[in-house]
């Protein structure tokens, strides 16, 4: 027990490090990517009435969320919810961690 003990502890202090490097870096990881590529093409097929590229894209996803053991009516209600929060207007919530920084004119990130 006190090997995983010691095992658990380790990855805890690696996942601190690793959250506040990437913070520190202010680097979106693959959640911060598929959120801002999710709300794109749900907003842009919405904004153009691309209903046919949307249901085709919802289609595909489901079908994998599907295969990873996803019940289909529960996918369904989560697209639905989700897309109807899009259409009043949702936005998903920022980061304001990220916000407290201001960026240079390089882009660089590091204010100076």
């Amino acid at each position: 027990m006190a090997r995983r003990d010691e095992r658990l502890e380790k990855q805890r202090i690696y996942q601190r490090e690793y959250r506040e490097k990437r913070r520190v870096e202010r680097a979106p990881d693959r959640d911060d990517i598929a959120r801002a590529m999710l709300r794109y093409m749900i907003v842009t097929a919405l904004r153009r009435g691309n209903d046919r590229l949307l249901s085709r894209v919802i289609a595909e996803v489901s079908r994998q969320l599907i295969d990873q053991g996803f019940k289909a009516e529960a996918t369904r209600a989560a697209w639905d919810g989700l897309l109807e929060r899009y259409e009043d207007g949702w936005d998903f919530f920022p980061k304001p961690h990220l916000r407290r920084h201001e960026v240079d004119a390089t882009g660089d990130g590091s204010g100076d």
